[in-house]
């Protein structure tokens, strides 16, 4: 990764990922050819160089937009194709919302808990991201 490669164009990147969809019967996304106010932009030419279409997208953001898109509740930007996000979705912290210490019974006794993915992604340690994924 190049050093002018910054965690803005990571979480921008994971943006348009996560913005992407192999399902036909599926909303409109970024970069869907039937959204026409979206589909003609540089960001979504595949074309391009994954930076160009990251610096792209990045520059088309206000400063307010970026810093809404890293909180909990990610708010939509609908000029860019860019739909609202709850990070909680993710499970990150197990399959339990009632607090710390929740215990369950049987064959799954707690709940595991990770790191924001957006605390994961600044460490730019695959390894780490392999092992979270093994975990049962």
């Amino acid at each position: 990764m190049s050093p002018t490669f910054s965690l803005s164009h990571l979480i921008t990147l994971f943006i348009l990922l996560h913005l992407h969809r192999t399902c036909d019967a599926r909303d409109t996304f970024a970069c869907d050819a039937k959204d026409i106010t979206t589909k003609n932009l540089p960001f979504c030419n595949v074309k391009l160089a994954i930076q160009e279409r990251v610096k792209d997208l990045i520059g088309r953001l206000t400063l307010q937009e970026k810093v809404n898109l890293l909180v909990n509740n990610a708010a939509a930007v609908p000029r860019v194709g860019i739909k609202g996000y709850e990070w909680w979705s993710e499970a990150l912290h197990g399959v339990s919302n009632v607090g710390p210490g929740t215990r369950f019974g049987g064959l799954f006794p707690g709940a595991t808990s990770f790191p924001q993915v957006i605390t994961t992604a600044a460490s730019f340690n695959a390894s780490l991201w392999e092992a979270i994924g093994r975990v049962p």
